[in-house]
């Protein structure tokens, strides 16, 4: 739903929307998170079926200049 939403924002520009959705896949979905991921904030929350759960707010992300370009 983010990247759709996004997608529609930014649809004016395509690449920026394809660069946007490349960047999203891979901060959420890169089995290589710990490499380039810092977790700089998380907060206690309660799952709806009450279970305790950490939730990750806030992040740092460092690229290679290649994977940038």
């Amino acid at each position: 739903l983010s990247v759709a939403l996004s997608g529609t924002v930014l649809s004016r520009c395509p690449a920026c929307a394809r660069n946007f959705a490349n960047l999203y896949c891979n901060n959420i979905c890169s089995p290589d998170q710990s490499l380039f991921t810092n977790v700089t904030r998380v907060v206690n929350r309660t799952s709806a079926q009450g279970t305790p759960q950490v939730a990750v707010v806030e992040y740092q992300c460092f690229y290679r200049q290649e994977f940038a370009d």
